[in-house]
């Protein structure tokens, strides 16, 4: 048999005798970029998923929805946190009050503090973006009833705040005023992404944190307010 026959019928040729064996599972014009992978010689573009900082800067990300769009669902999934809290303590008979006094170390928030100053970031950030004063939130107390109704006042301010007016606020220049009466200078930018939004998910994070810690039964779903 000659070498032409017996590459005929093998259905390869001297030019692709180094295909991959797999190289029939793919098809144009998928397959060109499959079987480089396949081979190790696959290199992705890095630029193309940075999703639109580099790759493409006309993908952006309002102020509000960074913002508002933040804050609003993930107060709504605290609540369910705090909720989920209420019933276990209430299947093991307990106050649920015990809860809030819980702190993963002496000089860390409890978890009613917790609460509170998740609320008052969520509240005040975008109160300073849209140039008008937050809400004022009463003192806090180690009542669950007490957090939720925080919550839903904060989340009932938030929700009435002026889209234009926060999106509009990027290079504004806004002051955070700390409780011990220091003013923090900040871009509208800035502070969202250097230190609102941060200071918010590290306040829900850690109340996650506690009402696991104490046994609550929450997964990572209930932290995203996924069902």
């Amino acid at each position: 048999m000659s070498r032409k026959v017996c590459q005929q019928r093998h259905g390869r040729s001297r030019q692709d005798s180094n295909s991959h064996p797999n190289d029939h599972l793919f098809s144009t014009p998928a397959r060109a970029v499959i079987v480089q992978l396949l081979r190790g010689g696959f290199r992705p573009d890095a630029s193309r998923w940075r999703g639109g900082i580099e790759g493409n800067p006309d993908v952006t990300i309002s102020m509000y929805e960074a913002s508002v769009g933040l804050f609003v669902p993930h107060l709504r999934n605290l609540s369910g946190l705090l909720d989920k809290g209420v019933a276990y303590a209430e299947t093991r008979k307990f106050n649920p009050a015990v809860l809030l006094g819980m702190r993963l170390a002496p000089n860390m928030y409890d978890l009613a503090q917790q609460v509170g100053e998740a609320c008052r970031h969520a509240v005040v950030a975008p109160a300073l973006l849209a140039e008008l004063e937050p809400v004022a939130l009463p003192a806090l107390e180690h009542d669950m009833a007490g957090l939720q109704a925080r919550i839903a006042t904060s989340i009932e301010f938030i929700e009435s705040l002026p889209r234009a007016e926060i999106d509009a606020a990027a290079e504004r220049n806004v002051f955070f005023r700390l409780k011990n009466g220091t003013e923090l200078p900040f871009t509208g930018r800035a502070l969202l992404l250097t230190f609102s939004v941060p200071q918010f998910f590290f306040h829900v994070t850690t109340a996650y944190d506690l009402l696991r810690h104490a046994g609550v039964e929450l997964v990572k779903k209930d932290y995203l307010g996924r069902k």
